[in-house]
């Protein structure tokens, strides 16, 4: 089991090393006896998801895959706009609930002070109300 556990190891460094390697190098690399054992250990090591590659029988060599650069794509883009739209409309929500209504404070100041419906007045002066309750105090 740790000839196994070795082999595997080996390979991994050999497909990082080289992308295409024949079997006979991979053999005398690992220490194998020959060829068509390091065809098999192979097979299994590929079968079992311990490389990525494929092996050409006739040509009797190993072509690696090239691992796919994840950041040559879009897809780290679109994933990562994602999340900042999601977090721009929660931020725009939070803001919009906490907003208060337009002038909700100044009815709020009328109704403490009791002026609610005397705003009409405010175009008077001081002098002219004061003539109007000297008229009405003469009335009475």
């Amino acid at each position: 089991r740790l000839a196994h556990s070795v082999g595997k190891a080996g390979l991994r460094k050999l497909k990082l090393s080289y992308s295409r390697i024949s079997l006979d190098d991979v053999a005398t690399r690992l220490g194998l006896p020959n060829a068509t054992s390091a065809e098999f250990v192979v097979a299994k090591a590929v079968r079992d998801g311990v490389i990525d590659a494929t092996i050409d029988h006739e040509q009797k060599y190993v072509q690696s895959h090239d691992l796919v650069d994840v950041y040559a794509t879009t897809e780290p883009t679109e994933a990562f706009h994602r999340r900042i739209a999601y977090c721009l409309t929660t931020h725009n929500d939070a803001v919009r609930g906490m907003r208060y209504p337009p002038d909700a404070y100044k009815k709020q100041l009328e109704a403490s002070r009791g002026l609610r419906g005397k705003g009409k007045d405010d175009d008077k002066t001081d002098e002219e109300k004061a003539a109007e309750l000297e008229d009405e105090l003469d009335e009475e």
